[in-house]
């Protein structure tokens, strides 16, 4: 959700969680994130900065995917890239999320991989703002998660910049360098 204003001034950081099979195709991504924005549309009145990825995360072993880099070029047009903030599957790991795939939870021990690398990125005062979505094909799924970062409070959300020095477990490249 956008940053409330009562809360004060800030930054609302959209995190995009993909999720990604061997077979995905950038299209999916394309089709999926256009649903995303369309929902987050329909919501409220987003201003075009909060609409932006400030970062994507996608599951560690699928970061140098070409469906990924070929999406994510497309997406950043003019502007810098985005950051891509590849998650390891223990990260993931009892992240709370809404969907539940029993499958995924066997494997990755949380019910969404999208959901929880969306949440795991964005930081622990995150929200879910759009729950896993499936491509049509199911190679791909895809989350967002948001998290609002108020001026002058660093510790609060996230913000491209953070992401950028993140220390820790999990690493980030840049998607249109993949």
């Amino acid at each position: 959700m956008p940053p409330d204003s009562a809360a004060g001034p800030g930054h609302v950081c959209t995190v995009v969680g993909v999720g990604l099979r061997a077979h995905a195709q950038p299209a999916a991504l394309h089709a999926l994130w256009a649903q995303a924005q369309a929902l987050l549309r329909g919501d409220v009145v987003w201003a075009a900065d909060d609409l932006r990825p400030c970062a994507v995360a996608v599951l560690d072993t699928k970061a140098a995917h070409p469906a990924l880099a070929a999406w994510l070029s497309g997406i950043a047009g003019s502007a810098p890239p985005v950051p891509v903030r590849a998650i390891p599957a223990a990260d993931l790991a009892g992240q709370p999320v809404a969907t539940q795939s029993p499958r995924l939870r066997a494997r990755y021990g949380t019910g969404s991989v999208a959901e929880a690398a969306a949440l795991s990125a964005a930081g622990p005062q995150a929200e879910l703002a759009v729950p896993r979505l499936v491509a049509a094909d199911g190679s791909a799924t895809l989350a967002v998660a948001v998290a609002i970062r108020r001026t002058g409070d660093p510790a609060f959300g996230i913000a491209a910049v953070a992401l950028a020095h993140a220390t820790g477990p999990s690493q980030e490249r840049q998607g249109a360098s993949a």
